[in-house]
This record gives structure tokens, sequence and C-alpha cells, in this order.
């Protein structure tokens, strides 16, 4: 048996028997009314068989589907004379062959049940036990009480309409200019992008709303050469460098002062997350005569030497293959211990390798935890951008979407389904942000050393809220 099948289904099992609610016993709500209840449905329920499809994963798919059908609840108004089943199917669910099970008052069973279908107009007497196909619907149930009253219910099997696994793109406002390297940030609801054009340095602002509004803002102490890679934000204040290794923090993210450290740094890599909020750091690099060092710090001006690396047993210097520079930087802020840490994916080595790499770090009393996954072949070097997206880790490059469940250990590419919009030029170097309502926004980038200017915003159907 195919490997994903098994897989796809053990996971839809799964699934299943996380939520009970899927799996009341109990399938069939009744509202009954005080009229006649000799020609009453008193409960309903179906059950089908999944089609056997030649593809693995579709037979995976349908089993996860007909598993649901089996434990769906319907619910009766008898007022209204309709049958239905308050949440939903899953998307793709086809009932051709169906077993329906009703009940009727034990006191008054039906001379006769009339079925009627887009493909039988006139309806058929049906005998309780043949299969009923639900693939087009109206369909109705005609109940004639042996007195001859009659009860005519609309079975509505909702099934839902939108594929959960797709991902829409919608364009947003583009900037009002065009410019190179950028970086954009997401500060309380504002987003703020940094960009480098020509000899200069620009600041573009716009609350985050469903229509962007940009404006240039004046920048005042920025450095003209930053790296705009290097710019984070901690406990909301903005830091970044520059080439010389000069380090800079702004409080509104426009006027910014010099910092004095005694250290030339190389990289900011990003947030290391801690326990409480106010002690997160920044984890930095920088050169110190024989080597790099990796440097914990709160304001880029005290700045702590990691003394212990875990995967350094001999030195605390920067391993040779480790992203330098120029890596997809990701902080997990969680309460969940295990997964609180910064990401850092593909970037640059010290030797200028473009590197394909995975590092999971989690700030310790003794240094950094650090976790390297060293076996992916599908993407490598800079311009990444690198993102937790419903329970998975995923990567951008090139405008293909990297998945990987197991933290960055093994990726694959994202389905078609979750695609780039050809609308979207292809490019590298862009930002994206994952906002508190499952959108990835997508700004700028360099598309064949130009620079781009439109911003994209998308969502997977399931995460809608």
């Amino acid at each position: 048996m195919n490997i994903k099948y098994i897989t796809y289904l053990f996971s839809g099992l799964l699934l299943f028997l996380l939520f009970p609610s899927c799996s009341d016993n109990d399938t069939t709500t009744d509202y009954t009314s005080s009229g006649s209840k000799d020609a009453q449905i008193y409960s309903f329920s179906i059950t089908a068989i999944a089609p056997i499809s030649k593809d693995s994963v579709q037979r995976a798919q349908d089993s996860i589907r007909f598993i649901r059908v089996g434990k769906t609840k319907f619910a009766i108004d008898q007022v209204a004379g309709v049958i239905y089943n308050p949440d939903s199917l899953l998307y793709g669910t086809v009932l051709d062959s169906v077993k329906v099970a009703i009940t009727f008052n034990p006191s008054y069973q039906p001379s006769k049940v009339l079925v009627t279908t887009p493909d039988s107009i006139n309806g058929y007497v049906w005998n309780l036990t043949d299969s009923i196909s639900f693939a087009k619907l109206p369909v109705t149930f005609t109940v004639t009480s042996p007195s001859g009253n009659l009860k005519t219910y609309d079975i509505d099997i909702r099934t839902h309409k939108i594929d959960p696994d797709t991902m829409l793109w919608q364009k947003m406002t583009s900037y009002p200019s065009v410019f190179g390297e950028s970086k954009t940030l997401l500060k309380d609801n504002s987003f703020y992008t940094y960009a480098i054009s020509g000899n200069s340095t620009l600041l573009y602002s716009s609350d985050k709303s469903s229509t962007l509004s940009w404006a240039k803002q004046t920048l005042s102490g920025f450095p003209a050469n930053v790296k705009p890679e290097s710019i984070f934000l901690l406990n909301g204040v903005f830091y970044a460098l520059d080439q010389t290794g000069n380090s800079y923090k702004s409080a509104n993210g426009k006027d910014w002062t010099k910092l004095t450290s005694g250290k030339v740094l190389t990289s900011i890599l990003g947030v290391l997350p801690a326990d409480d909020r106010a002690n997160d750091q920044l984890l930095v690099t920088y050169y110190r005569g024989d080597g790099y060092y990796f440097g914990k710090t709160k304001d880029l001006i005290t700045i702590s030497e990691v003394a212990n690396i875990s995967v350094s047993p001999y030195d605390n210097k920067v391993p040779s293959n480790f992203p330098l520079q120029k890596a997809a930087s990701y902080t997990s802020f969680t309460t969940n211990k295990n997964k609180r840490m910064l990401i850092l994916t593909g970037g640059a080595s010290i030797t200028g390798t473009e590197l394909a790499y995975t590092w999971l770090i989690k700030d310790s009393n003794d240094g950094l935890e650090m976790s390297p996954f060293i076996k992916n072949t599908l993407f490598k070097g800079a311009g990444l951008s690198n993102f937790v997206y419903g329970d998975n880790l995923y990567a951008l490059s090139n405008n293909q979407f990297y998945i990987s469940a197991l933290w960055g250990e093994s990726w694959v590419i994202a389905p078609n389904k979750q695609k780039f919009d050809s609308a979207i030029t292809a490019r590298t170097g862009q930002t994206a942000i994952v906002d508190s309502n499952n959108f990835i926004w997508v700004f700028g980038g360099v598309s064949a050393n130009k620079g781009v200017s439109d911003v994209w915003r998308g969502r997977l159907n399931s995460l809608i809220r």
C-alpha cells in the first residue's frame, strides 16, 4: 500500500478520534411539533462506502470524507418538513450510493415512503433498505401513514463548497515608488518598510487594513548603508546594523540613534524568545580577531558572549556551516517550551557558501541549544522567507512554498493549490509576514535585479476565521 496513503489516512483517523463531537453515537436531533405524528420521521442517519480511486491520495481523502459521513448528525424540522445536517460534510464529498436509516413512531408505522429525486421526477416507492443517491439535489421523502396522512420532507445534505486546501491571493496597494532591497516589519497595527534606493534609504508606513495607504516618512539618523536583513523589533524597539558593523536603535521607527557596544557586529540573526517576553534577547554575531562569535543582548549596547554552544563541544565559535548572514529568520513565540525558538533557514556561511540548512535555536542558561537540519535539497541561499503557518513551518523561495511538518528536518514542495497567483512576479528577498487573521502578506523583493513594489495577501481557506 502506498506510504503516502497510509500516512494521510492515519492522520485523518486520528483527527476524528480526537474530536468527540464528530463521533457522537446519537447522529440525529429531533424537533417535533404538536401536529399528527403518524407520518413523521423520528430519526435519520446515513452511511456510505468511499469510492475506490486509482490515486492513492484521493483514496485517502475519500476515506476521511466518508468516515465523516457515517458520523454526521442530522436535525429534523417537523414544522418546515426539512431534514438537514447542521455541520456540513467535507469539501469534495459526493454521495452516489447512500444507505439511509430512518425510524418512525412505533405505534404508526408508515404504509409507504415515496422518494423523489431529480432523476425520478414522479418518485418511486422506497423499501427502506435500498441505497439512495444524493449526488443530485433536491431529494424528498413523502411518508404515507396507515390512515392516509401525508408528510413530506426535503432532505438537505449540506457540503462545504469551498476547498479548504486552496490558497487565494489578493493584490494590495503597491508602494508609490520602486526600490531595491527592503524589509518590512509589523509593529502594533502598522507596517514599516525600510528600503534601499540608490545611495539613500526610504521608509514607508501604513496601517494594516484591507486597503493599504502608504506614507513616506522622514528618517533621521538612519544609515544609508544599512543591512536591510538586520532590521528587527525587540519589545517594541527597532534595531539595525550598517555594512561596517555599527548598530542603531529607534523607538518610533523614524528617529534613529547610533549605539556603542565596543564590538563590530556582523549580523542580527533574530529574537531569542524567553519564557517572559520582557526577557527576550537579540542573537547577534561579531568578529573578535580569531573568529566569529555569538552574542546575546537586550539593547545592542551590552552584549554577552555565548560561552557554550550545543553543537560545538570544543569551542564557542560560530560553526563553519552556520548561516552567518542573510538567513530567513522567524521567532516562534509560544508558551510551549519545546516550540519556543528562533528558526533560521537558508542564508550564507562565513565563506559565502549558500546554505540549505534549517537551524532551531533555543536560549538556555548554559548558552545556546542548536539543532541543525542539513538534508534539504529543494532550496538554498539568500532571499528566502520563513514562517509558521497552521501547524507547519513554511519557506518561500522564488515564488514557491515549501512545507515542513517537522520544523525543518525535512521539506516538501507545497501542493499546487498553495501556489502563488500567476500574476505575482517571481522574486527573491521579499518579506513575508503572517498576521493574527492568518493572512500571509508578501512585500516587495527583487526580480531580475530590479526591485518590485507590489504587495500581496493570501490565506488558506481552512484558516479563515
